[in-house]
């Protein structure tokens, strides 16, 4: 390696090899006061930088490349080391993002939460998670009783069908009636009922399914709601019926 003055660590040839007969060689010639000085301050004494058209001794290093070569390596380590900076930083945001508690500040390998909660050198835990409803189960099942109360409501518009039903249920099993026509009051109060529950159910099951709420119980609840205000509706139509009361009165007496 050479220094910054000019001069490598090659040592010093003899001067009559470079004798041109006048008694003083090439380099006591090509010597000046300032290599003369470096020397005497305790630089190596080594062969000087080629002059120009000759060729560079054995040996000698161009102390340009070698400070080019410096700055080059300098700039790829500063490179790589802002390259780590950068990952590090965008591995700390998406591990803040999702939610995993990972603090804001570069976070050593191996440290970051893993996927599904777990934490480094722990089990994972296997919580299912849902955007709607408590969990996904819970989801499935509220949709599904909701669709089924739906057609449900649909068949009780059907107000004229849900009265002659219900009418051929009471002749086959007790008795006739002596106004059959009073059903379809009953059908129509309870069409109405079941369709002021079911918007109520399902406007209360979305706002819980959006909460992350457990959910299915709502539908459910809003069943027996509907079902029991339907059931009163025909049993004071039918209770009013003097063919039916007397009908029930006689099968008490026997």
């Amino acid at each position: 390696m050479s220094g910054a003055d000019g001069w490598s660590s090659v040592p010093r040839r003899d001067p009559a090899h470079l004798d041109d007969g006048t008694g003083v060689g090439q380099e006591a010639r090509d010597a000046s006061p300032t290599s003369a000085a470096g020397a005497t301050q305790g630089r190596p004494q080594g062969r000087p930088a080629p002059g120009y058209g000759e060729y560079a001794p054995e040996g000698w290093v161009n102390p340009v490349l070698v400070e080019q070569e410096r700055q080059e390596q300098e700039r790829k380590a500063r490179e790589l080391r802002e390259q780590a900076a950068s990952q590090a930083g965008r591995d700390g945001a998406a591990a803040r993002r999702a939610g995993s508690g990972v603090p804001s500040g570069p976070v050593p390998p191996g440290r970051l939460g893993a996927p599904g909660g777990a934490s480094a050198g722990g089990p994972p835990r296997s919580t299912a998670t849902s955007r709607f409803g408590r969990s996904p189960a819970d989801f499935v099942l509220t949709v599904g009783l909701l669709a089924f109360g739906l057609v449900s409501v649909v068949q009780s518009l059907a107000v004229g069908d849900v009265a002659s039903t219900v009418r051929r249920t009471l002749e086959t099993q007790y008795t006739a009636l002596d106004d059959p026509s009073a059903l379809s009051g009953a059908a129509a109060v309870a069409a109405v009922t079941n369709v002021v529950v079911f918007a109520l159910v399902a406007w209360w099951s979305i706002r819980r399914l959006r909460a992350r709420k457990r959910t299915f119980w709502v539908p459910l609840v809003g069943a027996l709601v509907a079902t029991a205000v339907s059931t009163i509706a025909f049993l004071l139509v039918v209770l009013q019926d003097q063919a039916f009361v007397g009908f029930m009165l006689g099968q008490t007496g026997a």
